[in-house]
């Protein structure tokens, strides 16, 4: 039997440990959106022990305050900034990058990681919960990146990046909305770097060196699960709910604990 190239990793390694990353991104400013919980909080506490300015925004107030705190917490040199904001809103976008620029400076790296799901057969899905997940999953980070894009190509030094997942590439069943939407944001990021690689040489005589990445974060436990049940997916498809539960059993427990990125 052919051995696997691949290792099936349970934590963070050497290579991809945020402490190796400690002081790399001194004096950069930081907006994670999602941050105040899960993935998101374990990103903007990377990027501070990375050495960066961080700005955490979530939807809920008490979750702000709280990775806020932890971050103080670190005693790190960098500033931590919390702005509660809805991104499903455009003029709470629009509010978040202005007050991030008043209280920071330019938007140096956008981390576009607020997300949802719900796990349900298409066949039980209504047409609002369905598009729900599109807008929270697309609609938002792309507003978002047309906000702060314009000043990124100006300075043309930047990183964005998206959260997205193996939902991009398999087809899994009972996320229909979720598996488009991932693809969707990882072939937009692959698009938009695409066209500043040759838009920045065009318009503005340099080699583009703005980066823009879509990332699968592994398999990872959060409390994203906790809600991603509807009642009626309970109800008349308890199947659904036994499947996962079964996929759970089988892999390994993994952290919420993600690297910080070089500048």
């Amino acid at each position: 039997m052919m051995q696997s190239p691949y290792s099936l990793r349970t934590g963070i390694y050497p290579e991809i440990d945020p402490d190796r990353l400690t002081g790399s991104l001194a004096g950069k400013n930081v907006l994670i959106t999602g941050s105040g919980r899960g993935i998101g909080r374990e990103i903007a506490l990377a990027m501070a022990r990375a050495g960066a300015n961080v700005c955490v925004t979530a939807r809920t107030s008490s979750q702000v305050e709280e990775t806020k705190a932890e971050i103080v917490s670190l005693g790190l040199d960098g500033k931590v900034i919390g702005i509660v904001a809805n991104v499903l809103k455009l003029e709470d976008q629009e509010r978040l990058v202005r007050e991030f620029r008043e209280q920071l400076g330019p938007v140096d790296v956008l981390v576009c990681n607020a997300g949802s799901n719900i796990f349900q057969p298409f066949h039980l899905t209504n047409a609002t919960d369905w598009w729900d997940i599109m807008e929270l999953n697309v609609r938002a980070p792309v507003e978002l990146t047309r906000l702060v894009l314009p000043e990124m190509r100006e300075r043309n030094q930047a990183v964005i990046i998206y959260t997205s997942s193996r939902a991009a590439k398999a087809d899994l069943p009972w996320t229909t909305a979720y598996n488009c939407a991932k693809t969707s944001i990882t072939r937009f990021a692959g698009t938009v770097q695409v066209e500043l690689d040759q838009v920045q040489r065009i318009e503005k005589g340099v080699d583009n060196n703005i980066s823009v990445f879509s990332i699968h974060p592994g398999e990872i436990e959060t409390n994203l699960h906790e809600t991603a049940f509807p009642e009626r997916t309970k109800r008349e498809a308890p199947y659904v709910i036994e499947h996962m539960n079964k996929i759970g059993a089988k892999r390994p427990h993994f952290e919420a604990a993600l690297p910080a990125w070089t500048w």
